[in-house]
């Protein structure tokens, strides 16, 4: 990641000209595709491609301007605070929906899935209040489209299993590791200064926004409420007890004649 040789306050980032640019080029071609949806015009899978590939641009432009200084560091320790507190509590409410259902009777094909997203409302302690921040808070965060295809599933890969199986740890939803280190220092800090970092135990669900979702870090520092989805699936057929179920030889090519 690039940095520069000194900081500047996050207003100023945002009043870049770069930025300001790629932010008003991303919500005219929002405008457009609203309008292109009430249309049914054909060009809004360009127009999604197009915001797409921009708010990848912006997130590499915010991120070369970020400085990880004592400031940074301690507001970014307090959305991982955040945001670990949020992931074990939908864990945990995603086991008692499951535990609800073994006690009821119920069972076969049965997951319990929950899924945690970044606040829908924009953050109201953010140092920019402006109303194109908070319109691209609308576009990062899913309100109008998806225009982040991994971002569907919220900060990580949702909390899901079976039945039949075991819940996720605690620490692999936070870390994707069910055994903590020996030290303790799970840590997903790649692409910050290593060593300043090396004390603050990211969990991977921040790396997962920071290194793969169209967030940058400026996105993420000051969020401290979420939303959150906890679904379950179940899947049965009316079949009878024993039935062989016919799959077609698909090496044959026996349908033309």
């Amino acid at each position: 990641m690039d940095i520069i040789q000194h900081n500047m306050t996050v207003q100023e980032v945002f009043n870049t000209p770069a930025i300001k640019e790629i932010e008003q080029q991303i919500l005219l071609l929002f405008d457009k595709s609203k309008n292109n949806w009430r249309s049914g015009d054909a060009d809004t899978d360009t127009d999604t491609i197009a915001i797409r590939s921009l708010l990848e641009v912006r997130k590499n432009l915010l991120n070369s301007l970020f400085v990880l200084d004592e400031e940074n560091k301690q507001l970014l320790t307090d959305f991982n605070e955040a945001l670990k507190k949020q992931l074990l509590d939908t864990r945990d409410r995603t086991i008692k929906m499951m535990e609800a259902v073994k006690s009821a009777g119920f069972s076969g094909e049965i997951f319990a899935q929950g899924k945690c997203y970044l606040g829908y409302d924009y953050p109201l302690i953010h140092p920019v209040q402006s109303n194109r921040a908070k319109k691209m808070w609308c576009i990062l965060n899913g309100t109008y489209d998806c225009y982040m295809p991994l971002y569907e599933d919220g900060v990580e890969s949702s909390i899901k299993y079976n039945i039949e199986s075991e819940a996720p740890s605690e620490n692999y939803v936070l870390y994707l590791d069910d055994e903590p280190e020996e030290n303790g220092t799970n840590n997903w800090n790649e692409h910050l200064d290593r060593e300043f970092s090396a004390d603050m135990h990211l969990v991977y669900a921040f790396h997962n926004l920071y290194e793969h979702v169209g967030f940058s870090i400026f996105d993420l520092l000051w969020v401290r409420n979420f939303n959150v989805e906890i679904n379950l699936e179940y899947d049965y057929s009316t079949y009878p007890d024993g039935h062989e179920y016919d799959d077609p030889d698909w090496d044959s090519c026996d349908f033309l004649d």
